[in-house]
Parts: structure tokens; sequence; C-alpha cells
């Protein structure tokens, strides 16, 4: 299809002939060894400056244009104006007034898109496949141009951002960041409303919402002000005579973003103490202060320096001790907040229960740490410790997904220098001391915003927007004088240089010949080792994957969550090391899964084995600690008990995935069995655990065959000798042709939820093929017509949602103004008519959006290695499941598919319907059964059987 392209170039430059005019002006940004992109950088004549990106072998294509206005520029009394003006931008221009059609075309040549709205950017992106990138580029460059803000349509999208308002009543983050609203200084910008309500895009008898829509936009969304990025197939100069033309129409209307003089707190306000009461079971202590805005100093990135080494979690850090005393489990630090004229610095705590009685001297531990840094000064060393590992990130840079990498570009190029765009994230080039110092002169008590999170503390008043319980005080001299120890704090020091950094980075010798996939290398009772080296990515770096399975994970509540609690023990004793590592682009992880608990070290393989060995040294012989334990217990079941308070449509969506799968557990259970565990109890379990594990391991990557036999070393002496154990099968429900079934799901929410399961009608090829084929079909409309035409709710979601080697689809819809029965009818009424909307070049151009996103070659390393492992995991040992896929796809006809859909998905559905009901209290009355529990759901059901 390649071959049309340069024609089609030709012609939609004739379209534009009348814009074009002076050659725009050109930059090379610098780029990384590793990224073989060609990158040029131009400013169009109307000023708007664009970075392509031409890559030959991309499958998609994507675009994303970042516009530096934000909630920040929002009118007074006019919250969400800048939130609301994203949403109507992608509901018809004047060239395609057609509010579904950007949708439909974008999902139909098989990609995606989406936008935000932050306090000083509104960043929209989309990516396509890569054949498809001149017409898809001309759909979006029109919402720049003449977007048609149709009255009928600003109408219905209020309640669109009405829906997500609602959605977020809930959530600590967002009520957390209401209160702090609150507190500022009313005059900053940050302190006003930024989602946008009903009631705050009403019109009102002065004005209506579409006129201030109309003037926001023709105000602040100026070419000057814009920042687009473009990544295609094309050359350069193709993607150049593409792009302008196009965008050149952009109007310029100089707008210029002022700073912001305000403020963040009114003078005299710090230091302030506020007390919050979370909706979820929540315990935190963030401390905050205001600093200057230094993102022009990105060469010397103090606010970066500083974050990592106040959230360092290494030997004497201040997360080291703070869990020593028993009072936090985890914390994070760096600037959460900027703006044009200041930022935020911010530490951030999750507390324990005593870290909540003894939040002083949380208190007392941070400003401690703090002033050692003081007193230490800024250390060249641990800078230019710092700086080398940003310059191996950059030097070894991977190709990320295109979508995601022109939406973050777009957003970096307004503030880095041309020739920096690419290695502005990256550089730490400049040490300046006298501005580290300067930074952590202004880290003290007196400049201090602290809040404390807590169900029991005492409230005095309600915030605005969210309604949250919550209170004030300025902290005097006494409470300061308490922020300090008493003593010095020996234990608190800088870190130790990082023993964990890549030396060698050198390629190994490759075989002959190299091997495409994994080859099983040694086969015995215990252990099984599969192996490949890369010969494509061609990066000093590897990935090590380790599957320990055994009977004893997954069969009862108990096993499971005896299991979760080891790995999480597990993962606290080695943190220590395991950080810096982190730190030097080491990855570890160790987690549970249906049959057993999996090990995962990736990244440079220089010195992967160092952290290979310390890391089973720790396994065969963990020293865990009776106080850790319980603080971790806690935190468990603090998290399980906190899922009340997740968003509605995960919870349900939860219970769905409980109920479907055999192995999977509900939080009740597993708090039930977390209360009674000791640590006796664990500790038991564990060499139990390893009494009956075997090991499969992937090793993929820089890696020679001498690399494998000193991890099959290492795990021959964790694991024990003999015959393997035999392990349960996993299993999937198995919903019989006609069954319908109903999950009453109870979620303490006004909103509806409803989850539609429908299985598809087998495990084949062709069964994953059509039920696959079908949700790429239904997305677009099913989102078109029941959010943007029918406003059911802002969660609104049509996806294939395979369990295991089992095929389904999952029809989600989570909605603040209709009851279950009537969401229900309408999923009902959309399904009833899909077979009749789609015509043969409507299903010719899904079915190769499908192939196509199923074929597309591996970006990097990890994605790789990732297909590799789930490929080994579903004993998939020809490692051809795209292929497989693909083909089946490929060869379904439209007659095909309506049979099937007809069939499957309406005649006899296989139907599970899992229902929150509301406000309402109603569920759909066309069920044929109703549970009220996941495990009701499953008890005697017929299975599939995954062996």
């Amino acid at each position: 299809m390649r071959g049309f392209q340069p024609l089609l170039l030709v012609v939609l430059s004739l379209l534009f002939v009348g814009c074009a005019s002076a050659p725009p002006r050109e930059v090379t940004p610098a780029q990384s060894p590793n990224d073989e992109h060609a990158y040029r950088l131009l400013t169009l004549e109307n000023d708007l400056q664009v970075l392509l990106v031409s890559d030959p072998d991309t499958p998609k294509a994507a675009a994303a244009l970042d516009v530096m206005v934000g909630s920040g520029d929002n009118p007074e009394g006019r919250g969400g104006l800048a939130h609301f003006l994203e949403h109507m931008l992608f509901l018809g221009t004047d060239k395609y007034p057609d509010p579904a059609e950007y949708e439909e075309f974008v999902t139909e040549h098989g990609g995606s898109r989406n936008a935000y709205t932050s306090f000083e950017h509104t960043n929209y992106f989309f990516d396509i496949n890569a054949d498809y990138l001149p017409e898809a580029l001309d759909r979006f460059a029109q919402f720049f141009i003449a977007p048609r803000f149709d009255a009928e349509y600003v109408d219905r999208e209020k309640n669109a951002v009405q829906a997500e308002y609602q959605m977020g009543l809930k959530s600590d983050s967002r009520r957390g960041l209401d209160v702090l609203q609150e507190v500022m200084n009313p005059e900053h910008p940050f302190s006003q409303f930024a989602v946008g309500s009903l009631e705050s895009l009403a019109d009102r008898p002065d004005s209506s919402i579409r006129d201030e829509l109309l003037s926001f936009y023709e105000t602040h969304y100026s070419a000057n002000a814009m920042r687009l990025v473009v990544m295609g197939r094309e050359s350069l100069d193709e993607l150049e005579a593409l792009v302008t033309p196009m965008f050149n129409q952009v109007p310029n209307r100089r707008y210029q973003a002022a700073d912001i003089d305000a403020p963040l707190f009114a003078a005299g306000a710090l230091p302030l103490l506020v007390e919050v009461e979370p909706q979820a079971t929540l315990r935190q202590l963030d401390v905050s202060f205001p600093v200057a805005d230094y993102r022009d100093d990105y060469r010397a990135q103090p606010l970066s320096y500083l974050g990592n080494l106040v959230g360092h979690e290494g030997a004497g850090s201040l997360l080291s001790q703070l869990k020593a005393e028993g009072l936090a489990e985890s914390l994070s630090a760096g600037s959460g907040l900027a703006w044009r004229g200041g930022a935020l610095f911010s530490v951030n705590v999750s507390l324990t229960e005593k870290g909540v009685t003894e939040y002083q001297r949380v208190l007392q531990l941070l400003f401690a740490y703090l002033d050692m840094l003081r007193e230490e000064g800024p250390q060249q060393w641990l800078y230019e410790e710092q700086a080398q590992l940003s310059a191996l990130r950059f030097r070894f840079k991977e190709a990320p997904e295109p979508i995601n990498y022109v939406s973050g570009l777009a957003s970096g190029m307004h503030y880095f220098a041309p020739e920096d765009v690419l290695q502005g994230p990256y550089l730490m080039t400049d040490y300046e001391p006298q501005l580290l110092s300067g930074l952590l002169a202004g880290l003290k008590p007196d400049n201090a915003v602290i809040t404390l999170t807590d169900a029991g503390v005492n409230t005095d008043r309600r915030s605005a927007h969210y309604e949250v319980p919550f209170a004030t005080a300025h902290a005097d001299s006494a409470a300061r004088s308490s922020w300090h120890s008493p003593d010095s704090e020996p234990e608190l020091h800088l870190p130790a240089a990082n023993e964990f950094i890549a030396e060698d980075v050198s390629l190994v010798d490759l075989e002959e010949p190299v091997s495409d996939v994994p080859e099983r290398i040694r086969q015995e009772d215990r252990q099984t080792l599969w192996f490949v080296q890369d010969e494509e990515f061609r990066l000093p770096k590897g990935a090590t994957y380790v599957n320990f399975r055994s009977p004893l994970v997954g069969q009862t509540a108990e096993q499971t969550a005896t299991a979760v609690l080891y790995t999480a023990l597990l993962k606290d004793v080695v943190n220590e090391f395991t950080y810096p590592a982190l730190l030097a682009g080491l990855n570890f992880d160790l987690y549970k899964h249906a049959q057993g608990i999996s090990l995962r070290v990736s990244g440079y393989n220089d010195k992967q084995p160092v952290l290979f060995d310390r890391l089973l040294q720790t396994v065969r012989k963990p020293e865990f600690d009776a106080a850790r334990f319980a603080n971790i217990r806690a935190d468990m079941i603090r998290g399980l008990q906190n899922s009340v308070a997740k968003r509605p449509s995960s919870q349900v969506i939860d219970d769905l995935r409980e109920a479907l799968l055999y192995g999977e557990w509900g939080e009740q259970d597993l708090i039930a069995a977390l209360d009674g565990l000791s640590l006796e109890d664990v500790e038991r379990y564990a060499a139990d655990f390893w009494q009956s594990a075997t090991a499969e391991t992937l090793m993929y990557g820089n890696y020679s065959r001498g690399d494998t036999d000193i991890v099959a070393a290492e795990l021959g002496d964790l694991l024990v000798s003999g015959e393997a154990p035999t392990l349960a099968p996993l299993q999937v429900l198995k919903l019989e042709e006609g069954e319908r079934l109903q999950l009453a799901a109870d979620v303490p929410h006004d909103d509806s939820v409803i989850a539609w399961y429908l299985q598809g009608e087998g495990e084949s090829w062709s069964d994953r093929a059509a039920t696959a084929l079908t949700g790429q079909i239904i997305k677009s409309g099913f989102f078109q017509q029941l959010r943007t035409e029918q406003q059911l709710g802002y969660v609104v979601a049509a996806i294939p949602w395979p369990q295991l080697d089992v095929p389904g689809l999952v029809l989600l819809i989570q909605s603040p103004n209709a009851s279950a029965p009537e969401v229900a009818a309408a999923i009902d009424r959309f399904m009833a008519a899909v077979p009749d909307s789609i015509d043969e070049a409507q299903f010719e151009r899904h079915k190769g959006a499908l192939v196509h996103e199923i074929t597309k070659p591996d970006k990097n390393l990890w994605e790789r290695a990732e297909f590799f492992w789930q490929s080994i995991a579903k004993k998939q040992y020809g490692f051809d499941g795209r292929s497989e896929l693909a083909g089946a796809v490929g060869g379904i006809t439209l007659a095909d598919w309506r049979d099937y859909y007809q069939r499957v998905f309406r005649s006899q559905p296989r139907s599970l319907q899992a229902v929150a009901p509301g406000q309402w209290g109603e569920l759909p009355p066309d069920a044929g059964q109703t549970f009220h529990s996941p495990r009701e759901v499953k008890t005697g059901h017929a299975t599939y059987v995954i062996e």
C-alpha cells in the first residue's frame, strides 16, 4: 500500500498550495547513538514549532500537538473550561463535521486517540497504521484550524465532564488536591477548580458557555503557543511537505502566556498544618515546599538531584530509618507541580499506624535529613554519579511506543532548547553547587505545608467541590520546635557509591547461526532453561525471567494470601540493595502468580550476576523482622480494605474476573486469611514452597551460554532434587450456549455499572480471531453511540477480554444518570444493530487493522522478552501465536463474521453480567440466574481446563 504515498503527498501539497510560503527554519536536534530515527525540527511561518520523526520501519505513525494552555488559564468562575474545550475538539470540524468521523477513521485503520489537560498544557495525540498518516493528520489539523463547537454537542458533552467529575468524588488523590487548592492563595490560578461540572459550565444570563468556549479558543489556541510532533515512515522531506501546508493554516494569534506573579500561598500563611479525612483507609504525610521554577536550568536539574537523595531507599536513607522505627512503608520525593514562576518540592510518606500517632517524629527525621544535606553541602561525586546514569539511559535509549513518544516530546518542546528536545530530560551537564545550596536553603519548617491524611483527624470544614472534611492550623513556634530532633541522627547519611553501575557495556559474540526464538537448552526434573541471544536490538542488556511453580499456590485463599505476603516480605528485605540497582538501570521484581512465584531481573547485563546472586542468597536465608512483618501484613490488609474506594467500574471488573478465574479470591477472603497468619506460618510456608518448587527460566538478550550455566547453578542450589510434583491445572468458567448469568456486585457508589461479559464459542484460534475482530469492529461505535450521543457516562468501553486461552468481550459502562436496566437496554440495542451497520469495505478495513496490530514488530528488547515469556507460559513452544491468530483473522469473511456474531453474541449468548445497581437499586430483569458473590457463580460450574 505504500506505493501510492508519494502521489498522495503531492496531491495534498497541491490542495494546500495557497498556504505555502517562505521555507521553514530548521534545526537537527542531538540524538542518542542508539536512536535510528531521523529528526528535523522546524518553525513554520506562523511560528508553530514542529518536530518531524522519520522511521521507515515503523508499523504505526503518530502525531501529537501540545498547546501551552491548561486549567491554569481558565477564566475566573469558569472552572473546567480548558478541559471542556479539549473534549469538544474531537466532536467535528468544518471540513469533517461528523462528530464520529475522526474516531471512526482512526479506529478503522488500527489506531487510537486521546488527550489530556493539565495546569499548563493541553496535549492531543493519536496513532494509526503508518499507511494512513496523511489522511489522519489532515483530520487532526482541523482541530486547530476550524472546529465547529456544535451547540447540540456542547450541551451533550457537558454531561461527560460532569460524569468525569462525579467519578472522582471518592478518589482520595482528587480529594486531597481539592483541599490543597482550598488552602492556597486564591489569587493563584492553581487554587481554582480544574475538572469542570454542569454547574461551572452552565449557561448564564450574561453569557453562553459556547460563546466562552469560542472566546477561549480564539484567545489561547495560537500557533506560536503550539508544539507539533509527527512520526511516520516517510522521509523527512516528505513529512515536511505533508505537514507544512496543513499546519501553516493554524492561526497565529501571537498569544504569550504570562508568568504567574501571585505566590502559591499567601504571605504569612506558612508554615501550615492541614489535616484531611480520607475516603479510603489512608495514612499519609505530605510535606511540600514552594520553590523557584527551575525548568530553565534543565542542564543542571537541581530538583532531580535533590529528589534522588531525599527519595533514596538504600542504607542511611530517610526511608530506611523510618522503616527501622516502624513509622513508614514507602516514600517518594521530587517536583510534583511546576508553573510559570514557581514549583513545589514535595515529600510523600505512607505511614504505619504508629507513624500517624508519631507523625512529629517523622517530621523530625525529615528535617534532620535535610539538615544533614545542608551540612554536607552539594556533593559533586553524587551529582556526577547521577549524571553518569542519566547519560547511560540516553546512550542506550530504546524505541518507545510512537503514541507515547510523540506526546511526551510535544510537551517537552516548550521547555528545551531546539537542539535539546530529545536529550533535555537526560541532561545533567551543569554542576552548580550554588543553585543546589539555594534550593536546599528553602526546605525548612518555616516554608512548609504539612498535610496529614488519616481517618482519625479532627476536622471543622469541608472543601468546596469534593466536600472533603479537613482542618487547618498555622504552625506556631512550639509546633515548629517539635519538628527538630533534640539529638543528632547518626543513622542518616549520604548514600554509598552505587555498586551496580554498568562498567562493561560491550556486546557478546553471537552464535552461528543465531536462533530467532528461544531454545530449551536445559531440561531436568526440577529445572528448565530457555535461551536466545538478541540479534536485532544489540544492547548491553538482557532479561532473565524465572517462574517458580508449586502446587502450594492458589488452591485456597490461605495459600494465596501467604504467597503474596511472603513475596512482599522478601521484597522488603532486599529493598536496600535492589533500590541502588534500580537507579543503575537494573530492574527487579518478585510477584505471586496463579501457579507460583516469578522473579524477574532485567537491564544492563554487566552487574546482573551480582544482583541475581544476592537475591538468591536472601531467598535461601532471609532474615525477616517481626515488626516489619506486622506492618507489611497490616499494609496489605489496608490495601484490600481500600478496594471499596476504587473506581466503581474497576470494582465490578475485579468481581467479574474473580467469577471467571479459579484461583482468584475476593478481598474479604484474603483479609480473613491474612488476619490469621503469623510470621512462623509464613516461614513454614516458604520452606514447604521451596521443597515443592520447580523453575522455568528464560534468558534473552546480551548473554552467552556460559551466563546460562551460572544462573542454572544458582537456581540448582535453591531447588531440591527429585521428581516435580503435579500442579493443579488453571481453570476458567465455561458458560454454556444460551446461558445468561448475572452477578450483583456490592459497590457503595451512586453510579450504576454494567460489565457485560460475552464468552466466545470455544478456545480455537478461529474463536479467538472472531471474538477479537468483533471487539475491533464495535469499539468505536460503542463509544460514539453510548457516550458521545447518549451520554450514558464517562467510562464507556467495548474491548476483547480473553481470560487465559478463552476468548471473550466485555462491554463496560459506568453511568451517573441511568439505571442498570436502562444501561443494559441501551447496550442490547447497540449490539442488535451492529451487523447491519457494517459493509464489506468497513469490514475489510477493520480486519486489516487487527491483523496489522497483531503482527506489528516488537519495538524493543522488553516487548520481545514479554512475547517469548508469555509464549512459554502458554506452552506455545513454536512461538507462533501471533501468526496463528493473524492467519485466523485474515481468513474470516463478512458472512462468516455475521454468522458467528449472531450465533455466539446474540441468539444464544454465553453471557455473564456483573452489575452494580448504584442509587437506583435495580438489576436488569432478563438474567437467567442472579448470584451475589463471585464464589457463588463458580461453585459447581463447568470449566475450561488449561493444561
